[in-house]
C-alpha cells in the first residue's frame, strides 16, 4: 500500500525589488496559497520540469523513494506573484519534514531552480518570503539571505494575469544594476512602500508592459503599483479600508483579487534553527 503523508502550506508574493539586475531581490509574502502533498510511489511519475528536478535531486542525494505529488494552488502560473517558488519550497520543505533531512527549504529551492532552468537567479527572495512570510532581503548570487522583516500592514489588490508570454532580456535589465541597487538600498532602510513604487513601474517600463493600470492606480491613492516580479501580473497596494477606488480601477481591465501582507512564521524559522544574517 502507497504511504500517504500530509501537506505543506506556502505563500505568494509581490516583489519589491526584482533581483535580476543586482542580484539583490526583496519580497514580500500575500495570502495567495499553494499547498502540496506527496506519497510515496512505486514509480517515478513525471510532472512538472520544476518538480521533477527537485523529486530526482532528493532521490539522488537523500535517497527517498519516488513519489506522486499534487499540488493545488491559487497562484496562476507565470504570472511575477512567486507560483514556482511557492510549489518548489513546499515540495522541498515536506519532502524534508517526512524523510528527517534537516534544510533549509529557501535556499534549496533557488538551487534548484536554477537547475531546472526555470529561474535566472534562483529566486531566493521569493522562495524565502514564500516559506518564511514576512519580507525578505537577499543575495542570489550568492545564496544568502540577509533579513526577513515583518511587513508593514497593507491590503494588496492584483490584476493575476498568467502564463507570461514577453522574454525576459537579462542583459538589458542589468544595465539598470546600480537603479535597483538602489532601490533595494532603500528597501532595507525601512521605505519598502517607495521602493515597490519605484521598483513595480521600472521593470514595467524596461520590459514593456502597459503601465497604465499602475498610473491610474496611483492616482486613484494606491500607496505603490506596478508589475510584480517580471509581469505580467500588476499590484497595487494601500492602506486597509482603502482598497475600494483601486477595485474601481482595476475592474475596468479584469477582475481584481483582493488579499493581505503575510506576517513571518516564526515556527518555522525557529523549527529551522534560522539565523537571520
Amino acid at each position: 500500500m502507497e504511504e500517504v503523508y500530509g501537506s505543506m502550506q506556502t505563500y505568494a508574493g509581490v516583489s519589491v525589488v526584482n533581483a535580476i539586475p543586482s542580484w539583490y531581490g526583496s519580497s514580500m509574502a500575500i495570502d495567495l496559497k499553494v499547498e502540496v502533498t506527496i506519497e510515496e510511489s512505486k514509480e517515478c511519475i513525471s510532472h512538472t520540469q520544476l518538480v521533477d528536478k527537485i523529486v530526482d535531486y532528493f532521490r539522488e542525494y537523500f535517497n527517498i523513494p519516488c513519489l506522486r505529488v499534487k499540488v493545488n494552488s491559487e497562484i496562476p502560473p507565470r504570472s511575477g506573484l512567486k507560483s514556482s517558488s511557492a510549489v518548489s519550497t513546499a515540495l522541498i520543505a515536506e519532502i524534508a519534514k517526512k524523510f528527517d533531512i534537516k534544510i533549509n527549504p529557501a535556499i534549496y529551492s533557488a538551487m534548484l531552480s536554477i537547475m531546472a532552468k526555470v529561474s535566472v537567479t534562483g529566486a531566493l527572495d521569493d522562495a524565502t518570503a514564500s516559506y518564511f512570510g514576512g519580507v525578505s532581503f537577499t543575495y542570489n548570487k550568492e545564496f544568502k539571505i540577509l533579513e526577513v522583516r515583518e511587513p508593514p500592514e497593507l491590503s494588496v489588490i492584483l490584476l493575476p494575469y498568467g502564463n507570461r508570454s514577453i522574454s525576459i532580456n537579462v542583459d538589458e535589465m542589468r544595465k539598470f544594476r546600480y537603479l535597483f541597487e538602489e532601490v533595494f538600498n532603500m528597501a532595507r532602510k525601512g521605505d519598502i512602500i517607495t521602493a515597490m513604487k519605484i521598483n513595480g513601474l521600472a521593470v514595467g517600463s524596461i520590459l514593456g508592459y502597459d503601465l497604465k493600470p499602475a498610473t491610474m492606480a496611483l492616482k486613484a491613492g494606491a500607496l505603490a503599483a506596478g508589475i510584480s516580479g517580471n509581469g505580467p501580473s500588476v499590484f497595487a497596494v494601500t492602506k486597509p479600508g482603502d482598497e475600494g477606488p483601486i477595485i474601481d480601477v482595476f475592474e475596468q481591465y479584469d477582475n481584481p483579487i483582493v488579499t493581505r501582507v503575510v506576517g513571518i512564521c516564526k515556527q518555522r524559522l525557529e523549527d529551522l534553527k534560522y539565523t537571520v544574517l
